[in-house]
């Protein structure tokens, strides 16, 4: 069975630097959101100012100034907030991405992990099929040196009986000519001899 593998290290930094952005894009709202309740508070401040009689300019141009201040830094939390969250979302991207690295990473390892338990299931039908031809072997050579042994005694049988006929075949041969001729001397005729050029010489 196939083991779940542990988390992968791009993966956890990816979700650490995903988390810390998500912390910095509450916190740039937070803040936003307390310049904006500022802003409208110097809003109504500057409109009861302006309605006020012998309101004085000087002060209505001074919170018109803090106003326009507190706007630009309101602007530009906005748009840092902005770049947050779209590098928030590369980065989001960027989790998505790993996870599917991992995921393939993850198939492969897998697939070949089932490929070595293919591999030795085949292994070891081969090992056992070469086992069986080993024992089937030493049984066909143990058939074939009892074959052998029985061929060898059937040969000296042979040999012994082929030997016997054809020594009582010389006998008989013997016999006839001392019946046909009784007085001629064969005192020398022997089986293990033969003639070359009208002599009796034993055979090699």
């Amino acid at each position: 069975m196939v083991e779940s593998l542990g988390e992968n290290p791009l993966q956890g930094r990816a979700t650490q630097g995903l988390g810390e952005f998500l912390n910095a894009s509450s916190l740039a709202m937070t803040k936003v959101q307390v310049l904006h309740t500022k802003v409208q508070d110097l809003q109504a401040e500057v409109q009861k100012m302006k309605e006020a009689a012998g309101q004085d300019a000087f002060q209505i141009k001074n919170l018109t100034q803090r106003e326009t201040a507190l706007y630009l830094k309101v602007s530009s939390f906005c748009q840092a907030d902005k770049e947050t969250k779209k590098l928030l979302f590369e980065k989001s991207q960027e989790v998505l991405r790993a996870h599917a690295k991992i995921l393939d990473i993850r198939k492969e390892v897998i697939e070949l992990q089932e490929k070595a338990e293919e591999s030795q299931s085949k292994m070891a039908k081969l090992e056992k099929r070469a086992t069986q031809q080993e024992v089937h072997l030493g049984q066909l050579k143990g058939e074939l040196a009892h074959k052998g042994k029985l061929f060898k005694q059937k040969e000296e049988e042979l040999t012994n009986e082929v030997a016997d006929a054809y020594s009582a075949g010389f006998e008989d041969a013997i016999a006839q000519v001392v019946c046909v001729h009784p007085g001629v001397d064969l005192s020398q005729v022997d089986v293990m001899k033969r003639v070359i050029d009208g002599q009796l010489v034993a055979k090699e």
